[in-house]
């Protein structure tokens, strides 16, 4: 009985695999939506952490739910890496308006 049932299941991954297939985009927009995705990222990390002077967890799971884990931790990686090597200044983060 169990045999069947797992037939059954895999049936059913195998039509919802498809029915995923069919709404893939290009490359080409895959990439202009990450890069678009990475800007958005990086946007928000800088306005929390201007505001708040730092990026609260909340405002990262945001993130990670909304562009992916991937996505998201590259961004912040890149704004800490301008940070440290002097593109943004301290006292850009510690402004608030």
């Amino acid at each position: 009985m169990l045999f069947f049932n797992r037939k059954r299941d895999e049936k059913e991954t195998i039509q919802d695999n498809s029915r995923l297939d069919e709404g893939k985009t290009t490359t080409k927009e895959d990439s202009s939506r990450s890069q678009q995705g990475d800007l958005n990222c990086e946007e928000a990390i800088i306005k929390d952490k201007e505001r708040f002077g730092r990026v609260r967890k909340s405002m990262m799971t945001y993130l990670r739910e909304e562009y992916g884990r991937q996505v998201a931790d590259r961004a912040l990686w890149r704004v800490n890496r301008r940070r440290t090597e002097g593109y943004l200044s301290k006292n850009d983060w510690n402004t608030r308006n």
